[in-house]
């Protein structure tokens, strides 16, 4: 593997070096000079301003709040509520920050907010699904009862979720629904700043000097959509943005001791990738090479040696930081080796593994939007070719929806964040392991993880709950369902003013205290 990686590594950073060599003359961004200011270049753009439809980039870009803020250990703090408590297992009293206004000048009180929650309950299929038959009522002026069919002890994490509980002005957005310049002029949000235009180039916005919080430092502020990671990086390097968001984790060794970008980095929580394996097909149907694959993998190489450092080991579902979460995967190719060795495949003259005559092989995906998965395909192919398992890489342009194929791959290198958008662990569990989960890519079909997932959804003790998040990954580890490669530092590009710019968690990327560092 070292061969291999170090070459790869070097050509891209030989590709971005030149580019950035032909880079020109530094500009100021717009507006430069008018005050603190922030341009943002990302890979994705914003269609409009539906709430239902593409409202979770509001509270990532400061136009939007959520009810609950994520924070780095996954207990939500208050942001538009000041207080959330279960009056019984299925309800709760939530209770509203006083002075808050939509961006229109109109009151968020309890009304209002029952207005677009019942909204979203009946349209939004994801919190149909998460939160089916529950109820909202108005009890005061700003309190409002939530009633649940089932306990649900993640209430607060799912208050804090940007796909689910989104907060806007219904009766304005009613007005204005299906016109994306009637969205804008309509302001039904409530964040620090307001958006003033929107086009398939940039998203316009100015402070909102009425926030509850009190004006925002950005006098001028605007995101720019630009697909090409090589054109984010310079437009960084030229002056013309502040921060380019998702680069890839190879920019970093280019930009090692210039002046005019730097490679910032946040603290992860859950792996990014998973190496998913469809338990439908051979090899994978048998447990023993499963497990012999989990085993087989470096995964502190994976991290130091293949990603540079900007990655940490994958020691299992979780970062080591929460406080329920337990090693699950070790390296020791002795022991995958033995496992192989159970399932009959025995190894030949040059190493590698058959039975009855018929390879140990299996064709491993890969999908370019990341090339991180590129990589690590090529380093897993390395690892395991050192216990005899060939391996063959093919890359797809849509990994999500060829790992929901029953019976089309049979391992593919995905996204695999356990914790979600809040950090609640208990949601992507529900979605992406029990045996009828939307979302179970392998078709695991474990009842024993199903009882411990379905026990761990209901129970409000902190520390019964910890404890079966504990058999939770103990059980996904000894099974080898899933294995995961690394958790990737959460990574932005920032220009000179802001290279003390800090990640928060959650894709936060603007709120009101963002600022350059003074």
């Amino acid at each position: 593997m070292s061969r291999v990686h170090p070459a790869l590594r070097g050509a891209v950073a030989l590709v971005l070096a030149a580019a950035l060599a032909l880079a020109g003359c530094a500009t100021a961004p717009p507006g430069a000079g008018d005050g603190p200011g922030l341009t943002i270049v990302t890979s994705f753009a914003i269609a409009d301003l539906d709430p239902v439809e593409n409202g979770y980039w509001g509270n990532e870009f400061g136009y939007a709040e959520l009810l609950m803020r994520p924070t780095l250990d996954g207990t939500p703090e208050p942001w538009l509520l000041t207080a959330v408590r279960d009056t019984a297992p299925t309800t709760w009293e939530l209770t509203l920050r006083e002075g808050v206004r939509f961006q229109n000048g109109t009151p968020l009180d309890a009304e209002r907010l029952v207005a677009c929650l019942r909204h979203q309950l009946a349209e939004n299929p994801v919190l149909r699904a998460t939160l089916p038959g529950a109820t909202v009522e108005p009890t005061g002026t700003h309190q409002v009862r939530l009633t649940t069919t089932d306990p649900t002890p993640n209430v607060p994490n799912l208050l804090a979720e940007e796909s689910l509980f989104k907060v806007y002005d219904q009766a304005a957005y009613e007005r204005a629904k299906g016109d994306p310049a009637a969205l804008v002029a309509a302001r039904i949000y409530t964040g620090p700043y307001t958006v003033d235009g929107l086009d398939a180039e940039r998203l316009r916005l100015v402070p909102n000097d009425d926030h509850w919080a009190g004006p925002p430092p950005l006098r001028r502020y605007e995101v720019r959509f630009v697909t090409d990671p090589q054109a984010r990086l310079l437009a960084v390097r030229n002056g013309e943005a502040d921060l380019a968001l998702y680069p890839p984790t190879t920019m970093a060794t280019v930009l090692e001791g210039r002046n005019d970008a730097f490679y910032l980095t946040g603290t992860p929580t859950s792996p990014t990738f998973g190496l998913y394996l469809n338990h439908r097909r051979a090899p994978f149907d048998d447990v023993r090479v499963r497990r012999a694959v989990q085993r087989a993998i470096d995964y502190r190489q994976l991290a130091d040696d293949v990603m540079s450092g900007r990655y940490r080991p994958a020691t299992g579902i979780y970062a080591e930081t929460l406080p329920y979460a337990v090693p699950t995967q070790t390296t020791d190719p002795a022991a995958a080796a033995a496992e192989l060795d159970a399932a009959g495949w025995t190894a030949g003259p040059d190493g590698t593994r058959s039975r009855d005559g018929v390879p140990l092989t299996f064709e491993l995906l890969s999908y370019p939007q990341q090339p991180d998965s590129e990589t690590l395909a090529l380093a897993v192919q390395a690892q395991l070719a050192t216990v005899g398992i060939t391996v063959t890489i093919r890359s797809v342009p849509d990994i999500d929806a060829t790992l929901k194929e029953a019976d089309s791959w049979q391992a593919g290198i995905g996204g695999s964040s356990m914790l979600s958008f809040s950090g609640d662990p208990i949601t992507p569990l529900r979605n992406g392991y029990r045996s009828d989960s939307p979302n179970n890519r392998g078709g695991i079909a474990d009842a024993e993880l199903d009882t411990l997932i379905d026990r761990v959804s209901t129970e409000f003790d902190e520390a019964t709950r910890h404890a079966l998040l504990r058999d939770v990954q103990r059980r996904i580890g000894e099974q080898a369902h899933v294995i995961y490669l690394g958790m990737r530092l959460p990574n932005v590009i920032a220009g000179p003013r802001w290279k003390g710019y800090r990640i928060q968690p959650a894709l936060i990327w603007v709120d009101a205290t963002t600022a350059p560092a003074a």
